[in-house]
């Protein structure tokens, strides 16, 4: 059931900016406002849903975000408003994964998840890739805004909609390929499976 609300609400997610687009290119103000504000609330339900209650409250944090926005792209009839939106969105997991550093990094927080024991190394790599992360959320927000003041709606829309997702998950990529070529840590999917090959782990001498 998890796995179900989770794809639902990936899928609102990725449809956000091309809906944002189809009522802005309507020039109605009013009604791009009432869409994102009804679609909002519609792609919150799944969050709702599948997070705990103690995570309820972090949960709602975005969906406040875009109601505000929405709330004031209406009142001052300016779409401008609901460009920002996609680049606050950013912006806020960049500064959490930079707030991070001060107590336990996020990406540290994550990996002890699957690896509660972590060396020395791995949480330096831990550390570094989450600088490397807020750093890089903080620049896509920064370009979803230029465009946003500067790009036609269409630009803004394939940038907010494809490209950034795009250059999300090549950053991911790359820490992944990183991480395990570095630590030859294998699980057992078929992307470790073919790494393994690559790169095997190191054997221990034999005295």
């Amino acid at each position: 059931m998890k796995t179900v609300l989770g794809i639902v609400s990936t899928l609102f997610i990725l449809a956000s900016p091309w809906v944002l687009y189809w009522t802005l290119s309507q020039h109605e103000v009013g009604v791009a406002a009432m869409t994102l504000i009804g679609w909002v609330i519609v792609r919150s339900i799944p969050v709702l849903l599948s997070a705990r209650r103690e995570q309820r409250r972090a949960a709602l944090q975005l969906p406040a975000i875009a109601l505000g926005f929405a709330f004031l792209g209406w009142v001052s009839d300016n779409g401008t408003w609901f460009l920002i939106l996609p680049s606050a969105t950013q912006a806020t997991f960049g500064t959490a994964f930079l707030r991070s550093l001060s107590t336990t990094p996020l990406i540290e927080h994550f990996a002890r998840m699957m690896k509660p024991e972590l060396s020395v190394a791995e949480q330096a790599h831990c550390r570094s890739w989450t600088r490397i992360w807020g750093v890089y959320l903080l620049v896509l927000a920064a370009t979803g805004l230029v465009l946003a003041r500067w790009a036609s709606l269409a630009v803004w829309t394939v940038y907010v909609g494809v490209v950034s997702y795009v250059l999300v998950g090549v950053l991911f990529a790359i820490e992944y390929f990183v991480r395990k070529i570095r630590f030859r840590d294998y699980g057992r999917n078929p992307l470790d499976w073919l790494l393994s090959k690559w790169f095997p782990a190191t054997q221990p001498r034999v005295s």
